[in-house]
């Protein structure tokens, strides 16, 4: 065990301090994640009864990321510094769905997409600047590493908060009646407000120096980015798939937020082992093997979905057949997501290095391009939704669409591995 720790510690160490700090605000900001994505979506599906209205809220969400990424680009044009913007964007993403909380009425109708935006825009100078600085803060040796770490707080926080949310917070309320669901979501969002308050204070103490950026919108690029591109866009969707549909999936055929967060904290452990394991042991050969794995993961967990959820059949008088295809999904995309995000996430800090070797750009250019990309593919996640929804139903839409998003991300696999096989000292 002893040898373990010290392993870790070193591993740990790779890091500078700045890198260490950059880990410590990752951390806070996971805390915060469930409500700006996850609960953000439960919470529309409540206050207004209607799956749409939170598939349009989402829209407005990734709009607002695309156009955070771009604005973000033009401050850092003009010197504006990046300590500053990466606060604001995390503040701002987690306070306009605070206020969305407090002011979202059951007949807001289409102007639920400006809640979404407003917390897009947020996120979208909160990831960019995240990226950028994880660009800075690591080498291809630590990549896989940081990733892991990455979505070890993401999954675990994941878990976390919507058991202490949906479970404990919610369930006191109904218990006593001190307060009902929507008022359980504006208490919890102004903690995680004054939690983003700290962790600005840590990146302002930092010593993270803005980069001189001359452009960073272009047309045309290398072979190499036109690949990642096409990479990002059908990352894009199915990542668009677990934000926004799986929470959907649990609400309307498993039971409401009570279910939701003993769904995520029983499935924790599996993604925690899984992330950790592979964070410390993978290099960058395994790559395109583990985006292979994560697509036949959710191709066959929606395989299984798409067979059960139709049927109200009990199993030995006391789960529903649906209600066992539902947690046979969950259990396929908690072993997926952090497969794949990993892969992604090393592989794009990868590409930026190569791509910026390649056409000698700013790495903002490449920051910029793939959040551009990933927002379209985003989007089209949601149009996939709607197209099933409006084609079958509600239901029929959430059956089919996780094995058209796990077929998608074959050809990723394919991608990821002409990606992987070009080496800096080869350009």
């Amino acid at each position: 065990m002893k040898n373990f720790i010290q392993k870790e510690i070193r591993a740990f160490d790779t890091f500078d301090k700045n890198g260490k700090r950059l880990i410590i605000v990752n951390l806070l900001y996971s805390m915060v994640f469930p409500f700006v994505i996850v609960f953000s979506t439960a919470f529309v599906n409540r206050a207004t009864g209607n799956q749409v209205m939170a598939v349009v809220n989402s829209f407005g969400f990734v709009a607002g990321m695309v156009a955070g990424n771009f604005i973000n680009g033009k401050l850092l044009q003009r010197g504006i510094n990046i300590r500053y913007l990466f606060s604001i964007g995390m503040f701002l993403s987690i306070a306009s769905t605070f206020l969305m909380m407090l002011l979202v009425k059951p007949n807001i109708g289409v102007y639920i997409i400006f809640f979404g935006f407003f917390s897009g825009l947020g996120s979208g100078l909160f990831w960019s600047n995240r990226q950028f600085l994880s660009f800075l803060v690591t080498n291809e040796d630590n990549r896989n590493f940081f990733a892991s770490l990455d979505q070890f707080f993401i999954v675990f926080f994941n878990a976390l908060v919507p058991f202490v949310f949906g479970t404990l917070i919610i369930g006191l309320g109904r218990k006593t009646g001190w307060f009902d669901e929507i008022w359980a979501y504006r208490l919890t969002a102004a903690v995680m407000v004054m939690l983003i308050g700290y962790a600005m204070a840590l990146i302002l103490k930092s010593s993270f120096t803005s980069p001189v950026i001359k452009r960073f919108s272009y047309f045309s690029f290398s072979k190499i980015w036109q690949m990642h591109r096409v990479f990002a866009l059908l990352f894009g969707l199915v990542s668009g798939g677990f934000l926004f549909f799986m929470p959907l999936l649990i609400l309307n055929v498993a039971g409401d937020e009570t279910v939701l967060g003993k769904i995520e904290l029983s499935m924790a452990l599996i993604s925690v082992m899984v992330i950790y394991t592979l964070g410390r042991i993978t290099a960058a050969k395994h790559r395109p093997k583990m985006m292979f794995f994560g697509a036949l993961v959710v191709i066959a967990g929606g395989l299984v979905l798409s067979q059960t959820i139709m049927n109200e059949e009990l199993v030995f008088n006391v789960f529903k057949i649906s209600f066992l295809g539902v947690i046979i999904m969950k259990i396929s995309q908690v072993t997926a997501e952090p497969v794949i995000n990993m892969a992604y996430a090393s592989t794009k800090l990868s590409d930026f290095e190569k791509a910026a070797a390649i056409e000698n750009r700013d790495s903002y250019t490449y920051v910029f391009d793939n959040e551009l990309f990933v927002g379209l593919g985003r989007i089209f996640s949601g149009i996939l939704f709607i197209t099933l929804n409006n084609l079958i139903s509600s239901i029929g839409a959430l059956q089919y669409v996780f094995i058209i998003l796990g077929l998608l991300q074959i050809i990723t696999a394919l991608i990821i591995k002409k990606l992987t096989n070009v080496r800096i000292s080869s350009i």
